[in-house]
């Protein structure tokens, strides 16, 4: 399958991250719409036997990628860098060891990679020389994110149709920044098909608070990307993660408990997902698991299943970190 990039923005506030697993039960919800059950069925069949009709990233502002999570630099040899002058600033600022050292911990935060530096450096994945990076431009780093924020809502009565006294209650919802476009890669052989698909959930909104307003965006395919064709060993994750047996999974992750809900007419009852451990985006691996990326039984209707297939970008770790994976 060949790697497409879409260029998404968002219309309305988004109640649900735009997550690959997330947008791959949509895109099923969708073809099960139109194409009814058996098509469903076929396609969830291709996921089980290895053969993925699709493969989703999760969404990323716009000319950045997930921050590769590579391991902190130890003390002894941030100090030796420092010492050498590895790390300096604008107009080859030299910084004192608190000042580096908090100029570090900044760095451990962001969330995004600038594209352009992840180009530079993908063959030769290091915290060295990514810090090195931003202690020359941290300004470039500042990536334009959605806010979540509070919103406040009421109960209505049922039985008066007015504000149930005591029944204020507070949710949640991400805000895009003035102008804010998102990427999402995709591997597909019918790039024209999912990109239709695609706009149908944009314009019908996705996630939670969708029958409001919200998780509306549009979306088009990116022109003028071109992905790199050099094979490398390592990969950087930009998708969730997660399979029934993960024991082949090595490198540099994070991992978080995810949870979710059923659409609505399959749900049978209860429509809520139990929860289920995943690898964050960012990961940067060295040895991915076996398949199929097909969770099952998280819901009492054994029909219902997530779809957390793994999308990654060529990349190769500096030495320094293959022997750090290699002795964990």
């Amino acid at each position: 399958m060949s790697l497409h990039r879409y260029i998404v923005k968002p219309e309305s506030a988004w109640g649900t991250p735009l997550r690959s697993d997330t947008l791959a039960g949509l895109l099923l919800y969708r073809l099960a719409e139109d194409e009814g059950e058996d098509a469903l069925r076929a396609e969830i069949s291709a996921f089980m036997d290895g053969r993925p009709p699709f493969v989703l990233s999760s969404a990323m502002p716009k000319d950045t990628v997930f921050a590769p999570k590579l391991p902190p630099l130890p003390r002894k040899r941030f100090a030796d860098l420092l010492e050498k002058g590895a790390f300096v600033g604008e107009k080859g600022k030299l910084f004192s060891a608190f000042e580096a050292l908090s100029l570090f911990k900044k760095y451990r935060k962001k969330r995004f990679l600038p594209l352009s530096v992840w180009q530079r450096h993908c063959k030769s994945l290091s915290v060295a020389d990514l810090f090195a990076e931003f202690c020359k431009n941290p300004g470039l780093w500042e990536t334009p994110v959605a806010k979540r924020q509070q919103e406040m809502h009421v109960t209505i009565s049922r039985n008066s149709s007015a504000a149930l006294d005591g029944g204020l209650f507070v949710s949640h919802a991400y805000w895009p920044a003035e102008g804010m476009l998102y990427h999402l890669y995709a591997q597909t052989e019918d790039s024209p098909a999912l990109l239709e698909r695609l706009r149908r959930i944009g314009q019908i909104g996705f996630g939670r608070d969708a029958s409001t307003g919200k998780g509306g965006f549009s979306i088009e395919e990116d022109a003028g990307f071109a992905p790199q064709t050099e094979a490398l060993p390592h990969c950087l994750l930009v998708s969730i993660l997660s399979a029934p047996d993960m024991r082949d999974l090595d490198g540099w992750y994070a991992v978080e408990v995810k949870s979710g809900k059923a659409g609505q007419g399959i749900s049978r009852g209860n429509p809520y997902k139990s929860p289920f451990l995943c690898v964050q985006e960012g990961a940067v691996l060295t040895g991915l698991p076996k398949g199929p990326f097909v969770l099952k039984g998280l819901n009492a209707n054994p029909d219902i299943v997530q779809i957390t297939q793994p999308l990654t970008l060529p990349c190769r770790l500096a030495e320094e970190n293959i022997e750090e994976v290699s002795n964990a």
